[in-house]
């Protein structure tokens, strides 16, 4: 299945980023169409890799991105979709109904349908899609690696400040999903957000992902024992009688950022939350950073995920 096909010499960054050599390009047999089921109507459809690509590029990052941060999102989603299809190969999920995987942002990753993308962009749409279609064309025709499979290519809106860690997400560890310096995400526009949370709605969420929980009477002690890093990312708070990730608090609240630190303001709950989503894997906003600099999606791609090659694919049906 898989063939060195060149190797090149290394290449070199300019001072904001580490130098890192250059990999073997390999070839990756791919799939001619995906199975998706889409969450909203029930139906399995069966799409096209570019045009699957084009509907998650709309759905998952804003289309005035330069178009180098645009092809390493295609990649990544290429890659991702690739990763899941070949899970459930493995382990079929009853519910998925024959698809490879689902619409869903929860358990998958976003897509569109056109009429979907056409609803949400308006006018937008026709202004971008050709230059969406452009990166999804590309995209499709490559994958990220790791000692020769799909990777779990995630990625995030913006990083708060360095990449998180799998491990405080989801319990486990990726060698190519490790922290990374994204300190340019700072300059994101709303880095810092805070949203307060009512004693209600908090009692009631905790409750809802954990019927026996225990919390403190005084309210202002309720986050007081949890353990964060540097960047801010929470691995791990505690109550009277359990322990939830920083993960898990990050799904249970609907927070903004996985880095976040909640306090009590005598009234209410307040959030602080650091850039935007899980943290993992590659920062849409660091990409476009680094792609009006000059880095091309093979310079960002690299950077973001860890120990990666990335191959050309050819097609399991036609072999070409």
């Amino acid at each position: 299945m898989f063939a060195v096909l060149l190797f090149s010499v290394p290449y070199l960054w300019n001072a904001a980023f580490p130098v890192k050599a250059a990999v073997p390009v390999l070839q990756y047999e791919t799939q001619e169409l995906f199975r998706v089921f889409l969450t909203e109507s029930g139906e399995v459809v069966e799409i096209g890799a570019v045009d699957y690509l084009v509907g998650c590029l709309f759905a998952q990052i804003p289309p005035g991105y330069h178009a180098e941060a645009l092809k390493a999102q295609a990649v990544a989603a290429h890659t991702y979709a690739l990763r899941l299809a070949l899970n459930n190969k493995n382990f079929p999920q009853a519910e998925l109904n024959g698809a490879d995987f689902s619409d869903s942002s929860v358990t998958c990753q976003p897509f569109f349908t056109e009429e979907q993308a056409r609803e949400y962009y308006g006018i937008e749409y026709e202004i971008y899609s050709a230059k969406i279609r452009e990166a999804a064309e590309y995209g499709a025709t490559r994958v990220i690696l790791h000692e020769n499979e799909p990777i779990y290519a995630v990625y995030h809106s913006v990083s708060a400040g360095a990449t998180n860690t799998a491990r405080y997400i989801w319990g486990v560890d990726f060698p190519y999903l490790q922290r990374i310096p994204s300190d340019w995400d700072r300059e994101f526009t709303n880095f810092v957000s805070t949203n307060e949370i009512s004693t209600t709605q908090m009692r009631s969420a905790l409750l809802g992902f954990d019927p026996d929980i225990i919390m403190p009477l005084d309210y202002t002690r309720w986050f007081a024992e949890y353990s964060s890093d540097a960047i801010g990312y929470v691995s791990a708070v505690s109550t009277r009688n359990s322990t939830l990730s920083g993960g898990d608090l990050w799904r249970i609240l609907n927070l903004r950022s996985a880095a976040f630190e909640i306090t009590f303001n005598g009234h209410n709950f307040v959030a602080t939350t650091w850039g935007h989503g899980h943290g993992v894997g590659m920062s849409q906003f660091g990409a476009d950073y680094m792609a009006r600099r000059g880095h091309n999606y093979d310079n960002i791609l690299k950077y973001y995920y860890t120990d990666i090659t990335i191959s050309d694919v050819i097609n399991l049906h036609t072999n070409t």
